[in-house]
């Protein structure tokens, strides 16, 4: 959440869509130590509210959360969420915007040290999606959920994060046929599948448990699922 001056001291919180919510209520005349105390408390409620309204969106999707219930989740008061994220379109958009900024971070840097082919890339990113999607499977749950409306939600998720991740996975596989090494297919329709495979077991983990007896996230099973989708994907994958 950025931060701007307001007129008379402190800060104003200013929202992801660039309008003012609630002023923090920083005394600017307070002895620094107590000010950094009051921004580190500040920003500790609203990780544990982004924590707990994952989850619970995750669980629940949009319309079945409520801000009371993340807020009981969080074991913050309601006020304090309200106070943090104004309404729960924007606690929906900053929950999502926090997680996915991280994912993209964290996958641009292993991306960055993959090797310089585009099918070593694709390897990487098949890998490393699959790891993301097991330590946060609420990520997925909640594209999905959404992917099956026209919302303004889904609409801000395409801009600034799922037009350009679609983008640079399709060019990789493109890439990675023009080279021989990736199986020859609709690149569009390549990326869903590998998407939907990488993603979708750990959404239905407990389903998965119940009809095959294994734990999706265990190391042995995520290491196969990571084989399974190399043999997909990848012409004579080793």
């Amino acid at each position: 959440m950025r931060r701007g001056r307001r007129p008379g001291g402190g800060r104003t919180a200013v929202r992801l869509d660039g309008t003012e919510a609630h002023p923090v209520a920083v005394d600017q005349k307070a002895p620094a130590k107590r000010r950094v105390r009051i921004s580190r408390r500040g920003d500790d409620v609203r990780e544990r509210v982004l924590k707990a309204a994952l989850e619970c969106f995750g669980a629940f999707g949009f319309e079945g959360t409520s801000t009371r219930a993340v807020a009981e989740h969080a074991e913050v008061t309601h006020t304090l969420v309200l106070y943090h994220f104004k309404s729960k379109e924007q606690l929906w958009i900053a929950t999502i915007d926090n997680a996915l900024s991280r994912y993209s971070a964290e996958m641009e840097e292993h991306l960055a040290g993959a090797d310089d082919t585009a099918a070593g890339a694709l390897r990487t990113f098949i890998e490393q999606f699959i790891r993301m999607s097991a330590r946060q499977p609420q990520i997925h749950r909640i594209l999905t959920m959404e992917s099956n409306q026209d919302t303004t939600r889904l609409n801000w998720v395409i801009e600034n994060y799922l037009r350009r991740h679609f983008a640079k996975v399709r060019d990789l596989i493109r890439a990675g046929q023009e080279q021989g090494l990736v199986r020859q297919c609709d690149p569009a329709r390549l990326y869903y599948m590998i998407i939907g495979a990488g993603g979708t077991p750990f959404t239905v983990s407990t389903e998965y448990r119940a009809l095959t007896g294994r734990d999706v996230f265990s190391e042995a099973e995520i290491l196969r699922n990571i084989a399974f989708l190399y043999e997909l994907v990848f012409i004579d994958a080793p």
